[in-house]
């Protein structure tokens, strides 16, 4: 029997949201005592824009990857296309992130798993690129820590990693990595105009996440807009160290670790340490927020298409 039959596909779905669960509650317990010294001090305005601004994130991501998908030619009903992306977020959590293809399997089941498999891929490989250019991009706004020469360099990166994204070079690398994995190659590759058009997009997507961050710290004390760039880069960055700790549930403490390291350069480390739980805790709000909305939302719409 294929694990996607109907049953099965409840009970990974209710698997996942008790895993999710049982993580972030662990994460919250274990970092309550951090955050506890700060509660009195909540700006409850502040809280409700960083809420807003990671919620609008989310939903352009979502945006984002039904046009990719589109261009795969993957076509679902709007609500079940949500509905599985909403649920991938949350396999972020499951260590080895097995749980990101999965449930999008569920969403294009009568297309071929493989071009669901690449549409993810390609989905990654430019939101990877776009965090790699908002980090590059905010070492320009830190003159007084990163050395004039270091800000050369990130220059001549980011043309680099523009450069690399050429079909005629990741269509190989793309290729290759297939075939370890003993998987069929790729024929249709997106055009290089359609990938640039991904990363821009992330790129801007970096501007609502970075005020999600922003305002969780301005919770605890009021922060100075104009290290709204380094803020960003700093989340950027330490969110890629997070994705390569492959067995840390959606980088769960590395990405932490990574902002208590960095960020108090510049804004005070009792804030850093408060904000930055803070914003796990709303992502995580709002990963499962939209999951359970376009779950129950699924639900009525089919309920609706069944009865007519």
């Amino acid at each position: 029997m294929s694990i996607f039959s109907g049953n099965n596909k409840k009970i990974y779905s209710s698997i996942l949201f008790v895993l999710v669960l049982a993580f972030v509650f662990y994460y919250i317990f274990e970092s309550f005592h951090d955050l506890s010294a700060h509660l009195h001090t909540i700006n409850y305005i502040s809280l409700a824009l960083s809420f807003f601004f990671t919620l609008i994130a989310y939903l352009l991501s979502l945006f984002v990857w039904i046009d990719l998908a589109k261009a795969f030619g993957l076509k679902a009903p709007f609500v079940s296309a949500a509905r599985a992306w909403s649920l991938s977020q949350l396999g972020k959590y499951i260590p080895g992130r097995a749980g990101l293809i999965l449930v999008r399997l569920e969403a294009y089941e009568n297309h071929p798993k493989r071009t669901v498999a690449v549409a993810t891929f390609v989905e990654f490989i430019a939101a990877f690129i776009a965090s790699c250019l908002l980090v590059l991009f905010s070492i320009f706004f830190l003159e007084n820590i990163i050395p004039c020469y270091l800000r050369i360099m990130a220059l001549i990166f980011s043309l680099f990693l523009l450069i690399l994204l050429h079909p005629k070079l990741l269509k190989p690398v793309t290729n290759a990595l297939l075939k370890v994995f003993q998987r069929e190659p790729i024929v249709n590759f997106p055009s290089f105009g359609l990938i640039l058009k991904f990363v821009f997009i992330n790129f801007l997507i970096g501007i609502p996440y970075g005020l999600g961050l922003f305002y969780a710290l301005d919770c605890f004390s009021a922060i100075d807009f104009k290290f709204i760039i380094p803020i960003t880069g700093i989340y950027y960055a330490a969110s890629l160290v997070g994705l390569a700790s492959l067995f840390a549930p959606a980088g769960l403490g590395v990405r932490e670790g990574i902002i208590f390291l960095l960020l108090p350069a510049i804004i005070a480390k009792g804030v850093v340490i408060a904000g930055t739980i803070m914003i796990r805790i709303i992502s995580v709000a709002v990963e499962i927020s939209l999951a359970l909305f376009f779950y129950f939302l699924t639900a009525k719409f089919f309920n609706l298409r069944s009865q007519r």
